[in-house]
């Protein structure tokens, strides 16, 4: 006996059908319902499958977060037990740094050093003063400059600006710079360099005491037959400079 696959059982139509017609409307309205119905099972199932997909990835970012959380306080907490322990550890301060540590004593008024006053001071004004015989000094603060560029005065002979120079300063210092001359020997300012070529530069020393001296410097021009000194600067400075 050969056994036949059976045939999947027709739906019978119980619905009453016009005449002509083939197909029956009720039945394949009932088709499209129940299409319709098996579509809606599906999404229903799809968006069931993908919410329980979100609420694992959800899950999955809270416990990230709560571990980031708990590893941060437990990182907050070890630095506030090791802060304490680093502060104990650090050795004390002995004296000898508390005494560098403080500042320096204050400076009393009268503890401040003395400032040096010069035993001599210019008697001219400041600025431009005329003198005798067409010479004029010209004083900035303690300096001052002789200008005696006339026939009588100008020249280039040591002897002579010595003279001039000694016969000058009091008319510049006072009466007082007449005692500080008389100890000069004569040719003490003629025999310390050359007038023309040495002097100007490394000046004339006058002393007056250990710690001051008058300083001196010839300026010259030049002249028909060579340089001539026509001018002279003069400061007391301290005999260290």
């Amino acid at each position: 006996m050969v056994n036949t696959p059976q045939q999947p059982s027709e739906v019978i139509c119980t619905h009453e059908r016009r005449p002509g017609t083939t197909v029956c409307l009720h039945c394949r309205h009932a088709a499209r319902v129940a299409t319709q119905a098996k579509r809606k099972r599906l999404l229903l199932r799809g968006s069931a499958v993908g919410i329980v997909f979100a609420t694992f990835i959800a899950a999955g970012l809270l416990g990230a977060t709560a571990i980031r959380g708990k590893a941060r306080r437990a990182g907050d907490k070890t630095t506030q037990v090791v802060t304490p322990v680093a502060e104990a550890s650090a050795p004390a301060a002995t004296p000898a740094d508390s005494t560098a540590a403080s500042p320096p004593p204050a400076v009393q008024q009268g503890d401040q050093p003395k400032k040096l006053v010069a035993p001599l001071m210019p008697v001219v004004p400041p600025g431009e003063s005329p003198l005798v015989d067409g010479v004029t000094a010209t004083r900035v603060d303690s300096m001052v400059m002789l200008s005696f560029d006339t026939p009588s005065n100008r020249t280039r002979i040591p002897e002579k600006f010595e003279q001039f120079v000694r016969s000058t300063l009091p008319a510049v210092y006072g009466h007082g710079v007449d005692s500080v001359l008389a100890k000069l020997p004569r040719g003490g300012i003629a025999r310390q360099g050359n007038l023309l070529s040495q002097l100007p530069s490394s000046g004339v020393r006058i002393p007056i005491s250990e710690a001051w001296m008058i300083r001196l410097y010839p300026e010259t021009r030049q002249g028909q037959d060579g340089p001539l000194v026509v001018r002279y600067r003069v400061s007391v400075v301290p005999a260290t400079e």
